[in-house]
């Protein structure tokens, strides 16, 4: 066989290989590259909450992670008291214990939710809230004025979920209208990574 033939033959054989993963995994080469992106930023949110000397500085460092998946202008962790035992009401009661904004945003102070579409979505049925543009601003959040005037022209909420709980949850204020599926996926991916920072926030302020 002479070099061109292997060539060719190698080569051929590499496609055949590539094509059998396919469609033994179902996987195409640039999901493949998708999940390699969200496996490492997983692993480096892991990493930045375990480097955390405290709950303020293990959400900043949080923070920069995220900013590399869905970039965002500001964001907050609100972290979210349980319903009283056998309510039906759900979470509702949300306190914040991380702004990168404090001037307009503050850590601290129980708020209630409760009963509202927010709380509801975001909360108690625990699903990924996008409110693009000012009508979804408006419609979801009273300081929408607020929220516009910091640049926002989306929000987006991630519940963070442990034992089917909802421990809390970020708000990403975005500069963008709409988000990139595939960043939007990616910053859910993120989440649970700093499920432990929401629980030890929560015992810290109780």
């Amino acid at each position: 066989m002479n070099r061109r033939q292997f060539s060719t033959g190698s080569g051929l054989a590499l496609l055949a290989f590539s094509a059998l993963a396919q469609e033994k995994t179902g996987i195409r080469p640039q999901q493949a590259d998708a999940a390699g992106v969200v496996s490492t930023l997983v692993g480096q949110a892991a990493a930045a909450v375990r480097g955390g000397e405290s709950v303020q500085d293990a959400f900043a460092r949080f923070a920069a992670v995220a900013a590399k998946a869905m970039p965002f202008l500001h964001m907050t962790a609100l972290v979210a008291k349980a319903s009283a035992a056998g309510g039906a009401d759900g979470p509702g009661d949300v306190r914040r214990l991380y702004s990168s904004v404090p001037s307009a945003y503050p850590v601290g102070g129980w708020k209630h939710l409760g009963g509202s579409e927010w709380a509801e979505h975001v909360l108690q049925q625990q699903r990924v809230l996008v409110a693009a543009g000012d009508a979804a601003l408006a419609r979801y959040f009273p300081d929408h004025a607020l929220l516009r005037s910091l640049g926002t022209r989306t929000l987006v909420n991630v519940p963070v979920v442990v034992c089917r709980r909802t421990v809390g949850a970020f708000a990403f204020l975005c500069q963008d209208e709409g988000v990139p599926p595939a960043a939007l996926a990616q910053i859910e991916s993120l989440a649970p990574s700093a499920a432990a920072v929401f629980v030890l926030g929560a015992g810290e302020q109780a």
